[in-house]
């Protein structure tokens, strides 16, 4: 048998009344109560002489009578120890809050990491204390810390890279391309001498196959890594590239605005692979009637921009087996910064990269 709608029970719905949240209201400690027990971060109240009264939680193995009658820079490491009370102090003087990040050590030896942000305290219009909250940011610290690790291993890689470019690219040169250089002059020398007609057709095939054989190891090199940006520079190198990329594209100019001494080795290396692969991508696929490369220096960064008329695409759907564009950005990524690649469908490609000369902190 069905029980009656009027006997079945149900959670109570009712509200406080408006008296008794206005009560609450005018309740200050039954409201900080609730504030601290509720919030995510650590609260501390800190007096002049930098001590803490309060906390509203202990939490990484410490316990509350190591925290409450102590100083508030015990617990960081001793080189944050400056920062961390001079900011006190002008929380104190100014009024005002600040916000600064820290380092602890745990009792058990391990590292946590916290952004604090600290406010006035005021009574009868004078700071008395300052009120710290503390959040752990350790999941940050160490998502950074495995992001840097990462881009250094892939710097490491691009290095060992480009050094074994260098070196294959100078066995070429030092090596094959000599020999062809020297059989060609020598068949050149032998066109001259006297000789029947079919073993000049002979000879003529012949130095067409050398002469063909030296433009290959030439090119070889120029795209392993052209002696030009290790004997001259990134403005002479990518303007080899410029040469090049004349071959499939009727018009591409080159503009070069860099005053003052030769930049690090390294980051010409980036910048030369930039222009070398925006170009290729140009010449491969875009089916472009025109391009135009520009280094740009200004201050204390370099700025490689490469763009044309060509077919576009889109940058949403570039197939996962091209590592061209993701190339460049990795490489931008290892100076801290991201490079502008913009295209679409009928419309050209443009690629930018404006690096630091000076490495950003953190980036060996």
């Amino acid at each position: 048998m069905l029980e009656s709608p009027s006997k079945t029970a149900l959670p109570s719905t009712e509200s406080p009344t408006p008296d008794a949240l206005a009560d609450l209201l005018q309740n200050p400690d039954r409201l900080w109560e609730a504030v601290c027990d509720t919030t995510d971060a650590y609260v501390a109240v800190i007096d002049r002489s930098g001590i803490i009264r309060f906390c509203n939680r202990v939490d990484d193995g410490f316990t509350r009578d190591q925290i409450v009658g102590h100083s508030f820079v015990r617990f960081t490491l001793p080189e944050s120890m400056a920062l961390l009370l001079r900011t006190l102090e002008e929380v104190f003087e100014t009024s005002s809050p600040r916000s600064l990040e820290t380092t602890v050590r745990r009792p058990t030896g391990e590292l946590n990491y916290f952004s604090i942000q600290l406010g006035p305290v005021a009574l009868d219009g004078r700071t008395v204390a300052v009120l710290a909250c503390a959040r752990s940011i350790r999941p940050l610290k160490e998502s950074e810390q495995a992001l840097q690790r990462e881009r250094n291993g892939l710097r490491r890689l691009l290095e060992i890279q480009e050094r074994e470019r260098q070196l294959v690219s100078y066995e070429i040169h030092d090596g094959l391309a000599q020999y062809l250089t020297g059989a060609l002059m020598h068949l050149h020398a032998c066109q001259h001498a006297e000789r029947t007609e079919p073993a000049a057709r002979e000879l003529d095939a012949s130095i067409r196959l050398v002469q063909a054989a030296v433009d290959e190891s030439r090119r070889l090199i120029g795209g392993l890594r052209p002696p030009a940006l290790d004997e001259l520079g990134i403005t002479a190198a990518i303007e080899s590239l410029v040469v090049d990329a004349r071959a499939e594209i009727a018009n591409v100019s080159f503009t070069a605005e860099m005053s003052g001494s030769r930049l690090p080795a390294a980051l010409e290396t980036i910048l030369f692979r930039i222009a070398q692969e925006s170009l290729s991508n140009a010449r491969r696929h875009s089916a472009a009637r025109s391009a135009h490369v520009r280094l740009t220096r200004d201050g204390g960064f370099v700025q490689v921009h490469v763009s044309d008329d060509g077919q576009g695409f889109d940058p949403l759907c570039v197939p996962e087996d091209r590592f061209g564009l993701e190339g460049i950005r990795q490489r931008c990524r290892m100076l801290g910064v991201e490079p502008r690649i913009e295209s679409a469908p009928g419309r050209g490609t443009t690629i930018e990269a404006t690096l630091p000369i000076l490495p950003p902190s953190g980036v060996a």
